[in-house]
């Protein structure tokens, strides 16, 4: 892989979370419980399912990251060379129109819409703390077993890019939930507001 600006990449990284934090606080917070549970069908997930899925992810690494930076670091404004396997997980989510299935361990599991909501907002202000702090620390030195498989280690570049654009993947598939269900209630479309 070829080596990149760590400040560079570390700034892209921070002002994609930022866009991220601004559409959950602008646009997640004010919708009614009958928009974040909404599902166009039973085969897909709602809102509130979306974001309970992402906090799963956040509530592995971010404690991973924040016990990296919680530790004596040296300063370092090394290069970052994204590894094969984090590269392949990064271009994994930002194929659109590709479903996976996720992992049985980040399937969703809702508490309530509305802690759903103020737990990603929450973990996005905690993301951009991560990436101010790594800018100053090796992010290719050190590594994170994934959550999925814990023999299996990514780069710290690897995992803030993954993060970023695993919640731009969903991000994209809310807004997709918002226009099929304004779509709907155009058309005068029968359809069922459950709550879970």
């Amino acid at each position: 892989m070829k080596a990149v600006d760590k400040n560079n990449f570390i700034t892209n990284l921070y002002q994609r979370t930022e866009v991220l934090l601004d559409e959950a606080v602008r646009c997640y917070q004010n919708l009614g419980e009958e928009v974040l549970y909404f599902s166009a069908n039973q085969q897909s997930w709602n809102i509130a399912e979306c974001l309970s899925h992402l906090n799963s992810y956040g509530n592995y690494y971010l404690p991973k990251l924040e016990d990296i930076l919680s530790k004596p670091n040296h300063f370092s404004n090394k290069a970052f060379t994204a590894g094969w396997l984090g590269s392949y997980f990064v271009k994994m989510m930002q194929r659109r129109g590709k479903r996976f299935k996720a992992a049985k361990i980040h399937l969703p599991s809702v508490r309530d819409a509305y802690f759903e909501v103020a737990e990603f907002i929450s973990q996005q202000e905690r993301m951009l703390k991560c990436l101010k702090s790594f800018e100053k620390i090796a992010i290719d030195d050190v590594r994170i077993a994934t959550s999925i498989n814990r023999l299996i280690r990514l780069k710290v570049g690897d995992v803030l890019e993954f993060m970023v654009a695993h919640h731009e993947r969903h991000a994209e598939q809310i807004k997709q939930i918002i226009v099929k269900r304004e779509n709907m209630l155009g058309q005068g479309t029968a359809f069922t507001a459950f709550t879970l």
